[in-house]
């Protein structure tokens, strides 16, 4: 036999040993094949969302990729007296036994939550700080406490009322964010809208329940003269998904 030909008969046989090798290796490492017969699965473009994760508050339209919620809003620039407000407002509900949770970021709303469109959100913002932008300052006070609910009565909310003077700045500012809006074919703000900056919330509808004590509330409110001191407003808040802007008032 030529020497090429004991070269392939070795090189057949090397081959023959390293393909057994490979599959002993890949027999080795073969896994168990998991259950997922009980396991929620969510399509690719969307999200799932656990209740859970906080404290029971379920979504007004579900998530889903390239949609941004977006809210535009005058944020509280200082939170410390309202917070004393709400320590002593929680006593008010001891005999209530439907737990009461704090507002975070507390703010008023000058849109309603809406769903913007990922490759829109530089020409919004930016047509909203144009616009803005020529509104001025001005004092923001609270005068009353009311009970309020969302559209799908899943929440219940305690929140202090703008006063009438905040409100025609207010009104200022909706006119102007509404115009953008409507520009983006997305839906505008309520036609005679309460403004307001919700404090508590519970879950459900228990409008009735907290209205009980609603002029206890406002006893309450009237005794506390540092919220009664009206805030400075200069800008106006705008949240898109997880990042925040902001817009300066002349």
């Amino acid at each position: 036999m030529s020497g090429l030909s004991y070269l392939c008969d070795y090189g057949d046989s090397e081959e023959s040993e390293t393909e057994e090798s490979r599959n002993i290796v890949k027999e080795k490492l073969k896994l168990p094949v998991p259950n997922l017969t009980k396991v929620s699965v969510c399509p690719s473009d969307s999200y799932c969302d656990d209740p859970q994760q906080h404290h029971g508050r379920i979504r007004t339209f579900p998530h889903i990729r390239g949609n941004w919620a977006s809210l535009v809003y005058i944020k509280s620039p200082d939170e410390s007296d309202i917070l004393d407000l709400l320590s002593k407002i929680k006593f008010v509900f001891k005999t209530i036994d439907e737990t009461c949770y704090p507002c975070d970021n507390l703010h008023i709303s000058v849109s309603k939550t809406v769903v913007l469109k990922y490759h829109l959100i530089t020409s919004f913002t930016t047509s909203l700080q144009k616009i803005i932008s020529g509104i001025e300052t001005f004092e923001l006070g609270f005068d009353t406490i009311e009970v309020y609910t969302n559209e799908e009565k899943t929440r219940t909310f305690l929140a202090l009322k703008a006063d009438q003077l905040s409100r025609k700045f207010l009104l200022k500012i909706v006119e102007k964010v509404d115009t953008v809006l409507e520009d983006y074919n997305l839906p505008t703000f309520y036609k005679d809208p309460s403004f307001h900056m919700s404090i508590l919330w519970w879950k459900g509808d228990l409008k009735d329940v907290i209205l009980n004590h609603i002029d206890d509330l406002n006893t309450l409110l009237a005794q506390e003269k540092e919220v009664y001191r009206n805030f400075y407003i200069q800008k106006v808040d705008c949240k898109v998904g997880n990042k925040y802007y902001q817009f300066h008032l002349d």
